[in-house]
């Protein structure tokens, strides 16, 4: 695939999106580019260390409900 065919592939796609999802987008490419690496993470990462050692114990433990599949509810 050329250069060129791929820009107008990745146009014919951005044509297709959402507002959103160009946003998401475009916040991916620019974390692509990103080379310094100074910019604050974005997501779950910026709640790393944000919890005591019990708050994520007590946290861990309340999704493990999350995790029990009921098959007759299906």
């Amino acid at each position: 695939m050329s250069e060129t065919e791929i820009q107008q592939s990745i146009i014919n796609a951005l044509n297709r999106m959402t507002l959103v999802q160009k946003v998401s987008l475009l916040e991916f490419v620019n974390s692509m580019l990103s080379e310094s690496g100074s910019e604050k993470p974005k997501g779950l990462l910026k709640f790393s260390g944000v919890f005591d050692d019990v708050t994520a114990r007590e946290f861990e433990a309340s999704l493990k409900d999350c995790e029990k599949i009921d098959k007759d509810g299906w």
